[in-house]
């Protein structure tokens, strides 16, 4: 395996391997992402289906606080510092890009750890997880810790639409949690007492209009 990298997102358009109509280019320029994270040529940046579910909760829920897991290019947390979330934690392994992309935004604080040892990272109004594939069944399995760390609202990514029935035993008999599709993405959505109502506004907002 080649060591993960940071690269431009001009490069990555100039050189053909994205195009700049793409939504992870347009989703970075919008948001001011130069940089994204390559791991064996393949490109890790911000899609369509996750900002666009995590800003609909960032705008209804308004968090002071927000913790992003498995944070990439540190898009996410660009996006909470843009809606005003106050205290901004980002815990990503490979932070390279983030650093780059975030180093002028002093209400974000970048760690380099496992982000599956998220209980060390005390508690946030939202949480956001957006794992890599291969490391999604094991964090659903810890769904119950999951919920120790966030006060109001979690988003975590559960893979593409193809993958949702194999990982339906997860989420059966599961109190305060609705499935959400957007643009090919699945996501579990869980919440705390009072939120129900916003997170079911979320999905009809996604699924319905």
């Amino acid at each position: 395996m080649v060591k993960p990298r940071p690269v431009r997102l001009s490069w990555l358009i100039k050189s053909g391997r994205l195009s700049e109509l793409s939504p992870t280019a347009l989703i970075s320029e919008k948001l001011g992402i130069r940089w994204l994270m390559m791991f064996d040529e393949y490109i890790y940046g911000p899609g369509p289906g996750i900002i666009e579910a995590l800003d609909l909760i960032l705008k209804h829920v308004k968090p002071k606080s927000f913790l992003d897991l498995f944070g990439g290019s540190g898009a996410l947390s660009k996006l909470a510092y843009i809606r005003g979330a106050r205290k901004i934690t980002y815990v990503d392994l490979y932070p390279e890009a983030a650093i780059l992309n975030l180093k002028r935004t002093i209400k974000i604080e970048i760690i380099k750890a496992d982000a599956m040892n998220f209980l060390r990272f005390g508690q946030h109004d939202v949480v956001v997880a957006d794992p890599p594939r291969e490391m999604i069944d094991e964090l659903l399995k810890r769904i119950g810790d999951l919920r120790k760390i966030f006060r109001k609202v979690c988003l975590i990514w559960i893979g593409d639409v193809d993958e949702l029935e194999k990982r339906s035993f997860f989420f059966r008999n599961r109190r305060m949690m609705e499935i959400v599709r957007a643009w090919g993405d699945c996501f579990a959505v869980l919440w705390k007492p009072g939120f129900k109502d916003i997170v079911k506004h979320v999905k009809e907002i996604l699924e319905y209009s």
